[in-house]
């Protein structure tokens, strides 16, 4: 198993992310993708990739954190074209596989939505520049993020919608355009649509996740989520897609390696 989306960096893991993977490891994890979400922790992401050869990183400013990039107008400004030149200079690296997680979040509106859309244009820019995927955060603004990724296109190594929650609608957009559907504790909720969507997108569309430390699966909700519960994701997707793990597992681990390490086609 691949956890495509984890941030062991965080300090809900008390500066202990390498024993977070090692426990990992010992449940059957086999990889990891650290996202960075601003320019601290996309430096972290790169040192813990460069501490061990299966974590790889992302480099990349959340929408949370727009204005970093952009003003509130959406106008880019010096210090936010200073930090795109210093992704750059970190995407250089071989373990940066991918520039993430940028997006839009409407949900929580942490930037002003000019901005958000600036700082989604100038990393798509920028991606497509480094010949990187791109790991995708969305929240309630799938209606407006179709046509601004279609307006602005995607690069050509197209990329991943982390903790995927869109409809119907949304995945047949995603898949028409090569790009990756992200799985994580979510499917495992009693209320959640998403087992609908990972049964319409198949699984030769769709990563493993868990965005550690958050979005735990049952029966961990309300805890510290950690990459180690992956394989309760994997037997849930398994389960909606009346497979056997092991297959969802080979299937999952080709995808992920198609897309970020640029190895292979996507399937086992």
């Amino acid at each position: 198993m691949i956890d495509s989306h984890v941030h062991l960096d965080r300090h809900e893991f008390g500066g202990r992310g390498l024993e977070v993977a090692e426990r990992a490891r010992a449940a059957g994890v086999g990889g990891f993708l650290n996202v960075g979400y601003d320019l601290p922790s996309s430096r972290a992401s790169v040192e813990l990739a460069a501490a061990a050869p299966d974590i790889w990183a992302t480099v990349g400013v959340h929408p949370h954190d727009a204005l970093q990039l952009a003003d509130a107008e959406g106008r880019l400004h010096a210090e936010g074209r200073a930090l795109l030149e210093a992704l750059a200079t970190l995407a250089g690296n071989p373990r940066v596989v991918a520039i993430g997680e940028i997006g839009l979040d409407f949900f929580r509106d942490l930037s002003p939505r000019p901005a958000q859309r600036a700082a989604l244009a100038a990393q798509l820019e920028l991606a497509a520049a480094v010949g990187k995927p791109v790991v995708f955060h969305v929240r309630d603004a799938w209606a407006e993020i179709m046509p601004f990724v279609d307006t602005c296109g995607l690069p050509p190594r197209r990329g991943v919608l982390h903790a995927f929650s869109g409809d119907e609608a949304v995945v047949d957009w995603a898949l028409a355009r090569g790009l990756r559907l992200g799985i994580g504790g979510v499917v495992t909720y009693r209320q959640s649509r998403l087992p609908e969507m990972v049964a319409r997108a198949g699984v030769e569309h769709l990563l493993l996740e868990t965005d550690a430390p958050w979005l735990p699966p049952v029966p961990h909700r309300g805890e510290c989520n950690e990459p180690a519960r992956l394989g309760l994701v994997l037997d849930r997707v398994a389960g909606i897609l009346q497979m056997n793990p092991g297959d969802v597992e080979r299937w999952t681990d080709a995808g992920f390696t198609a897309l970020f390490l640029d190895r292979g086609d996507a399937s086992p």
